[in-house]
């Protein structure tokens, strides 16, 4: 069976790459960005290996292709980033598949990106993606997965089924990262529950809109199982030194591996690690902890089973939204999160032509000290968005969170507006209140930043 499904793969990536060169030929249009600007970090990177503070210049952007194929369509995608300083730099395919309709029924073959998200903060149900996690918190974006995807439209509501032909690693931040843990992820050393023999990962989605009093109720519920997109991070060896040969680092890993797998350490509430790392550690501690040779974080990648469900109720400008999921990894007890909330749009705000939508949110996740960090796991989200609705599409944007447990705060803003019909600016920021170790945000409080950005669409 795996063998049969591996050669699908093939076949589906041949058929994509035949289709994209053919189709060039014929109608192809291309549209894309280009971004160039510069952040300014107000501290130097309290751990080893990061940049200091000052001006660092970046580059980017997002290469788009659509082209008649057939009866079909085929459609290419492409994200990067340039910027070594800071450890951003990554390069990804979002999308590069072949789309057909039928009567009631759609096909996508190759690489895609599934947003089932519904929040207005952060996402629980993107589960088919990894993401970019160069810049964790503030720009991270999903990377395209190879899938066979077919959508089922019935008298009943859409039914999705999705075959995963591939597993593509995460862009995790390296030695360099402004954004990143105390130790770097040693992506090259990942290790998968399933081994290297892992088979393809399948999906089921159901998905149908109704009518409900004066308003409408967006309706989804998913089902996942497969390797998990995010990882769990062992401490292990990460790099060679000294004595420490390739040989022991693998001994090392083994044995860490081993040790989680047998039930060490138990799993545990992750306040509590991070409370107890609040009375001993210290900022000089952390940093020449970090600096600490061989010492790395490595991925490891549970199978897992995801339920999600999703609703959004709308009447009028008034908005409630529900985002849930239990996740079960294999062998282990599942665990639950949540996301619920709303918000509210004013047009012609205070009498004029703009437009201000009001949200807030709670996040919630229970899981334990043996799976993925959880960084919002009892918090509170208040967003504002504000639309001039002028010539320039001027846009404010705002997004605070506050965590209920340890009073840590990330707040993220934006402001951007058309300088021409092609070119488009945005000054952002991103701040970490963190008092003292007793949060995850604790690890990037020296990492805050403002952005300028200059953006030209093509």
């Amino acid at each position: 069976m795996s063998r049969i499904l591996h050669d699908l793969g093939r076949v589906a990536l041949v058929g994509i790459a035949t289709f994209a060169s053919q189709a060039a030929a014929q109608q192809l249009d291309v549209t894309g960005r280009i971004d160039t600007g510069v952040r300014l970090y107000h501290d130097d990177g309290l751990f080893a290996g990061q940049s200091g503070s000052g001006v660092h210049v970046f580059a980017g952007g997002e290469l788009n292709a659509t082209a008649p194929f057939g009866a079909g369509q085929v459609d290419l995608q492409f994200a990067g980033l340039l910027d070594e300083t800071a450890g951003r730099s990554a390069f990804y395919v979002k999308k590069a598949h072949y789309t057909q309709t039928f009567d009631s029924w759609d096909i996508l073959a190759g690489w895609n990106v599934e947003n089932w998200g519904v929040a207005d903060s952060r996402s629980i149900l993107n589960v088919l993606n990894p993401s970019d996690q160069t810049d964790t918190l503030f720009n991270s974006g999903q990377m395209g997965t190879p899938m066979i995807n077919a959508n089922f439209n019935t008298g009943y509501g859409t039914v999705s089924a999705y075959l995963l032909l591939g597993f593509i690693q995460p862009n995790s931040s390296d030695g360099d990262s402004r954004q990143r843990a105390i130790f770097p992820t040693a992506n090259d050393r990942a290790v998968y529950q399933e081994g290297n023999g892992r088979h393809a990962d399948f999906a089921l989605r159901f998905s149908n809109n109704y009518s409900m009093g004066s308003g409408s109720l967006d309706f989804a519920a998913s089902y996942f199982n497969g390797t998990d997109r995010s990882p769990v991070g062992l401490p292990g060896c990460g790099t060679t030194f000294g004595v420490v040969t390739e040989a022991v680092c693998d001994a090392i890993n083994d044995a860490v591996v081993a040790g989680y797998e047998a039930g060490i350490p138990a799993g545990g509430d992750p306040d509590d690690f991070f409370d107890l790392l609040d009375t001993v550690a210290t900022d000089p501690i952390m940093a020449a902890a970090s600096g600490i040779p061989v010492i790395g974080i490595v991925p490891y990648y549970q199978k897992i089973q995801h339920f999600g469900m999703s609703a959004v109720y709308a009447t009028g400008d008034l908005q409630f939204r529900f985002e849930g999921a239990y996740r079960k990894p294999e062998g282990e007890d599942g665990n639950f999160a949540a996301v619920v909330g709303g918000d509210y749009t004013w047009a012609n705000f205070a009498g004029g032509e703009g437009t201000l939508n009001l949200a807030m949110e709670y996040l919630w996740d229970d899981r334990d000290s043996r799976q993925p960090l959880a960084i919002f796991g009892n918090d509170i989200y208040v967003g504002a968005n504000y639309a001039l609705n002028d010539t320039r599409d001027t846009r404010f944007q705002f997004g605070g969170f506050y965590d209920l447990h340890s009073h840590a705060q990330l707040y993220q803003m934006s402001v951007s507006s058309r300088i021409t019909d092609s070119v488009r600016a945005e000054f952002s920021a991103m701040h970490v209140v963190a008092n003292g170790w007793n949060d995850p945000l604790s690890f990037i409080a020296d990492d805050n930043f403002l952005e300028f950005k200059i953006s030209t669409f093509f």
